[in-house]
């Protein structure tokens, strides 16, 4: 059944009534990598503050994974800090992920926003990507956080090998992922938010993921893809 869908561009996945969310496949594969005894290093770019549907905590606390940590806000990123303490294993960067060195304005909901708490520490380049989650705006601000490249980061920590990409970027998953390859990094594994990608950029992103030899497979609000060597 599932060769036959996936012929029309579509995918069947295993939905877990009691969690509602869909089965999660990036932890099998995370800990069946750990149980080569190979080391294991991930990039998570938009770690907000490392609890907050976050996919990796629990891996990274159960298995005290070793990895670079990014995320732009500096209120969230005090947060993410402190919520990984006593993790000396992680590397932290408080920046967001450009195609150059500066400062750029970023749309987030406000601090101090009456909201559901689901929503403190989202931010996005692009601020109707905000509005379509129903945050009014009034409870949106503009901050100006500091940016630099993935490659510049990945060369600061002498990091010549990434397993996993982490991104939940809100709309600006794609651009990360072809700064990593622009950069030469082809991750064993990328996990990214697609729900935010409009049609084409959805479309242009698989695209290049199958170029660089990636399968992929759509889990819930996620495109979780393997690199095939």
């Amino acid at each position: 059944m599932k060769s036959v869908v996936h012929r029309a561009g579509v995918d069947i996945v295993r939905f877990v009534p009691e969690l509602n969310r869909p089965f999660e496949v990036l932890p099998l594969l995370v800990r069946e990598h750990i149980a080569t005894g190979e080391p294991f290093f991930f990039v998570q770019v938009g770690a907000n503050d490392g609890v907050l549907d976050d996919p990796l905590r629990d891996l990274i606390l159960q298995n005290r994974l070793a990895g670079l940590l990014i995320e732009p806000l500096p209120d969230i990123f005090d947060k993410l800090k402190h919520n990984y303490a006593g993790q000396p294993q992680l590397l932290f960067e408080n920046v967001a992920i450009l195609s150059s060195d500066g400062v750029v304005p970023i749309h987030r909901v406000r601090s101090d926003a009456a909201v559901p708490h689901h929503w403190h520490g989202i931010a996005s380049f692009n601020r109707e990507n905000l509005l379509a989650q129903g945050v009014d705006p009034e409870n949106l601000e503009v901050v100006h956080v500091k940016g630099t490249t993935l490659q510049f980061l990945l060369a600061k920590h002498k990091i010549d090998k990434v397993n996993l990409l982490q991104i939940d970027t809100e709309g600006y998953d794609f651009e990360i992922i072809r700064y990593a390859f622009d950069a030469g990094v082809f991750p064993d594994i990328i996990n990214y938010e697609h729900c935010w990608l409009v049609p084409n950029i959805r479309y242009q992103c698989k695209q290049m993921l199958d170029r660089y030899g990636y399968q992929f497979l759509e889990v819930g609000k996620d495109t979780l893809a393997v690199r095939q060597v």
